[in-house]
């Protein structure tokens, strides 16, 4: 059984009690409030009596309700493409049913619901589990994910924070340790601790931590013209559609970005960065220009295009994330194609060249085109 050293406890009473100083300001009054405000939501929505009464409009009020769906652009789209066309609103209600409400340990409940319902992350299934019953289930996001090792507080996997939690045996350890701090509450005045009262002890710590300073982007050279894509814009457009159209999850750091009349934000799926993560990697991340999520909300390809700017620092960018399961993918006009084989010779990526691939403007163009004509010939033959 895991248990808090001293130094720990030392460490985590310190904001415990810069907690306590902030709730009693207006500011954390209100992020309590909400907290609460959020249980009453989910409790009331998805009680045992009203979970089988949920039509499609009540589904959309909840998903959209959920902290976790804040990373998606358009909820709808996601709602409608990977929750509701792939398992149907009967499904999803009588798994939700048995998530929060069967006899089974929650390890078993949390492995069930995620081998039947498709489209669900982590975040989203704790999030629901946290709120519904907040004495009983942590949420496991981007805070804990960032504050606990802040904290020194190293009784978890290293992977829990590098990767979206697999298995519910991954809940459920995660519940014990979170429990250890909730517990510690008691310590300081709080009766009757909740997950909700750790939350925002969580919430207050993670936005007190000294902000990790970001690498400042490089300046833009005057644009070289290609036969076909013939902007940075444009070159990430077709990499958010190629992207869609291969049923991955995507997300561009430049999403004020236009191109075609639209903003690269609206071609993208994701908002932001998915709680795959803690903090740091997430800021490394952002700074990438596309990513392919899976559907399990980790990255699969992270992609730097390279218009007008040296190589090697999109190269090294993308080496940030060497320590995920990712492809990286630098995409650029042909003629620096030679330019890639180089720097790949050298140190540190010669070690590592089976991880990264080139792609020319005109490869990306002829991935979207079969892709489009693949998705069409399915959906006409498959449905």
């Amino acid at each position: 059984m895991p248990q808090l050293s001293q130094e720990q406890k030392e460490l985590f009473g310190h904001y415990i009690k810069s907690y306590e100083r902030w709730l009693k300001t207006p500011e954390g009054k209100q992020n309590l409030e909400e907290h609460r405000e959020h249980n009453n939501f989910f409790s009331t929505k998805l009680s045992v009596e009203n979970i089988d009464n949920i039509n499609e409009a009540k589904f959309r009020e909840i998903y959209k309700k959920l902290w976790a769906s804040n990373i998606w652009g358009n909820k709808d789209w996601y709602i409608d493409n990977k929750l509701l066309k792939p398992n149907g609103l009967p499904k999803i209600k009588q798994e939700l049913k048995k998530l929060l409400y069967r006899e089974e340990d929650i390890s078993t409940r949390f492995d069930n619901f995620r081998q039947t319902v498709k489209g669900f992350g982590p975040s989203s299934i704790s999030e629901i589990l946290h709120f519904v019953f907040p004495s009983k289930h942590c949420l496991w996001n981007d805070k804990p994910k960032t504050v606990l090792p802040f904290l020194k507080i190293d009784l978890l996997p290293e992977r829990f924070f590098k990767y979206n939690l697999q298995r519910g045996s991954d809940y459920s350890h995660c519940l014990s340790v979170l429990g250890l701090l909730k517990d510690e509450l008691s310590n300081y005045g709080f009766s009757n601790p909740d997950f909700i009262d750790l939350d925002c002890v969580l919430w207050h710590t993670f936005n007190n931590i000294p902000e990790i300073e970001e690498p400042p982007k490089d300046p833009q050279k005057e644009p070289h013209r290609t036969k076909h894509i013939s902007t940075h814009e444009e070159a990430e457009y077709y990499l958010l559609t190629l992207g869609k159209l291969l049923d991955y999850l995507t997300y561009t750091a430049d999403g004020s970005k236009m191109f075609n009349e639209t903003t690269l934000g609206d071609c993208a799926i994701l908002q932001d960065i998915p709680d795959f993560a803690g903090q740091r990697d997430k800021n490394s991340a952002r700074q990438i220009d596309v990513i392919w999520f899976d559907e399990d909300e980790n990255p699969k390809f992270c992609i730097e295009v390279e218009h007008t700017t040296d190589i090697t620092k999109g190269l090294h960018r993308l080496l940030q994330l060497e320590h995920f399961h990712v492809t990286f993918v630098i995409v650029a006009t042909e003629d620096k194609r030679s330019k890639y084989e180089i720097e790949m010779n050298k140190s540190p990526f010669r070690k590592m060249k089976e991880r990264y691939k080139f792609i020319s403007y005109e490869e990306v163009l002829e991935l979207c085109e079969a892709a489009l004509n693949y998705k069409k010939l399915r959906d006409t033959l498959l449905g």
